[in-house]
C-alpha cells in the first residue's frame, strides 16, 4: 500500500492515550516521552489520515505487538 503525503506515523505504547478530534488533529499522550519517537521502543505503530471530504478518520496498523510467528496461518480472531 503506498504512503500518502498527508498520513501521520503514529507510535504508541502500552499506556497510550490517543485523542482525535473531529477536524483531525491528533492529540498522544505516552507514558514514556523520550522513548515516544523511537519506533523501536513502540507497541504499536499506526498511519493515520484524515479524509476531510468524506469525514473520515483512517488508522492503518503498519507494526503489531503480537508475535505471530509460530503460526503457519493467520486467521480471523486469533
Amino acid at each position: 500500500m503506498a504512503s500518502n503525503s498527508n498520513e501521520t506515523k503514529i507510535s504508541l505504547q502500552v499506556g497510550s492515550e490517543l485523542r482525535i478530534k473531529n477536524n483531525g488533529d491528533v492529540v498522544i499522550d505516552n507514558p514514556e516521552l523520550e522513548l515516544a519517537a523511537d519506533d523501536r521502543a513502540a507497541d504499536a505503530v499506526l498511519v493515520y489520515r484524515f479524509d476531510a471530504k468524506s469525514g473520515e478518520h483512517v488508522l492503518r496498523l503498519l507494526e503489531p505487538v503480537a508475535d505471530h510467528r509460530h503460526m503457519k496461518v493467520h486467521r480471523r480472531d486469533d
